[in-house]
């Protein structure tokens, strides 16, 4: 599917698919620059929503994609929930449609440097430090895609710097987007339920950098086995970071510290034991901030401002409340295997582990290994329950209950508990089965944690 330039965008008629937050920016972005524009939704569409359409003159469907709409369109906006073997794509390729992301129409419009991150694990960390890094250091900085704030907000904003998070739905369709600073944090078995390979999977993460050129940077993790089959077409000007020194590594750790490279040499920055977040798997998180640092030539002391003011991300291995000494930890973004293994391994047991959704697919045997060793009782819920469950039987783990809500699992958990216990949500899936995303999934969980009567 081709993609569009920047010039190509008015008096067409554009079809966005879906109504959540970056189909939304986009249909009121392009609906301003004089396009014929409608919304198609597979499901509902809030009220509040349709009126708001209705008000800019934006056209709406929901409860499916009709042909005719499908077929009237000039280009679409692809939301990154749907799937390209979906029928909306199959019309597009059939009547040569172009179809691209918000992010790569965000792209064609932006006229301030990006710093965009992708990766498995870790992109909301290093985007939330590497943006408190920018504004520390005096940058008019925004943050945004899929996190936060869809990139087309961003146009014509009074900005020296945008900090985006992208996935690999969002890379998806997104041809020309062209980072100052592209980040490939690391690259495990994720979405495999939906990308059809790990080859399929990594090829899309690198799209991050395709559209860079010789003045741009492209940073990557040179502890990762997949990053470092990056392709040398996409190398340009490839930058590393590492948990060890090395000749080629901009920041690194060495005798408990932080290094970072500068134009003077090696600097030490920062102790681990001095680090705000918890958890060896935050390392590589503040060695991309140290690498953008180095990048950018920024001070020692806005670097240190930034890592202090990030105490805490929401939803990741976030305590939330302490209980009669049980300690309740929400970390609903862990979404796959190797996230809940993190997170088990950065928390002292005895702990309880309350997991299950819509499994994303992977290995399942390191993450019930991880629990053998360390986790007193398991806490099954969603689609994925029954799966688990019977993985976890052939390690002949049997500390095992099933609950039916994540209401049951929480109740289920504190009856389980005794003072000194973690009591972990770390689903190790995606949230679709049971909540609209992981942030739902997390507040709903801090809700139930709340409704507790000790």
């Amino acid at each position: 599917m081709k993609a569009c330039q920047a010039s190509f965008w008015k008096n067409r008629w554009v079809v966005v698919l879906g109504a959540a937050r970056s189909g939304i920016a986009a249909a009121r972005f392009l609906k301003g620059l004089g396009n014929q524009v409608s919304v198609s939704d597979q499901g509902l569409i809030p009220q509040t929503l349709q009126a708001e359409l209705d008000s800019l003159g934006i056209a709406w469907e929901e409860g499916g994609h009709s042909a005719a709409l499908l077929s009237s369109a000039e280009a679409m906006i692809a939301s990154p929930g749907i799937p390209l073997s979906a029928y909306p794509f199959c019309v597009a390729k059939e009547q040569g449609i172009p179809v691209i992301s918000e992010i790569e129409l965000a792209g064609q419009f932006l006229q301030v440097p990006v710093i965009a991150v992708t990766g498995s694990n870790g992109k909301t960390t290093s985007v939330t430090l590497i943006h408190a890094l920018l504004e520390e250091a005096g940058f008019r900085t925004a943050l945004g895609g899929n996190i936060g704030t869809p990139l087309i907000s961003f146009v014509d904003q009074p900005l020296d710097w945008v900090v985006a998070e992208l996935s690999s739905f969002q890379l998806e369709t997104t041809y020309s987007f062209r980072p100052r600073i592209g980040i490939l944090l690391n690259l495990y078995p994720n979405h495999l339920d939906r990308h059809e390979s790990m080859e399929h999977y990594f090829a899309l993460k690198c799209r991050i950098f395709q559209a860079q050129q010789a003045e741009d940077f492209a940073l990557s993790n040179w502890d990762n086995d997949w990053c470092q089959e990056i392709p040398e077409t996409l190398q340009k000007n490839i930058q590393w970071f590492s948990l060890h020194p090395g000749p080629d590594v901009l920041a690194w750790i060495q005798d408990g510290q932080l290094y970072r490279q500068t134009e003077q040499g090696p600097e030490a920055v920062i102790a681990l034991r001095d680090l705000p977040l918890l958890g060896s798997h935050n390392h590589e998180n503040y060695l991309t901030l140290l690498s953008v640092s180095a990048l950018l030539k920024i001070p020692k002391a806005a670097v240190l401002s930034a890592i202090q003011r990030i105490q805490g991300i929401p939803h990741r291995v976030e305590k939330i409340a302490d209980l009669q000494g049980r300690v309740f930890i929400n970390d609903s973004k862990a979404t796959n295997y190797l996230a809940t293994i993190k997170a088990l391994e950065s928390l002292e047991p005895p702990l309880i582990l309350l997991a299950g959704g819509r499994d994303k697919g992977g290995d399942f045997c390191p993450l019930a290994q991880v629990i053998q060793n360390r986790v007193k009782h398991v806490i099954l819920l969603g689609e994925a329950a029954s799966h688990f469950a019977q993985e976890l039987h052939k390690t002949e783990y049997n500390q095992i209950s099933m609950a039916t809500s994540l209401q049951d699992a929480v109740q289920k958990a504190w009856e389980l508990s005794q003072p000194g216990d973690h009591i972990l949500l770390s689903p190790a899936c995606a949230s679709y089965d049971m909540f609209a995303n992981f942030e739902k999934r997390g507040e709903s969980f801090k809700a139930c944690v709340a409704s507790l009567t000790p």
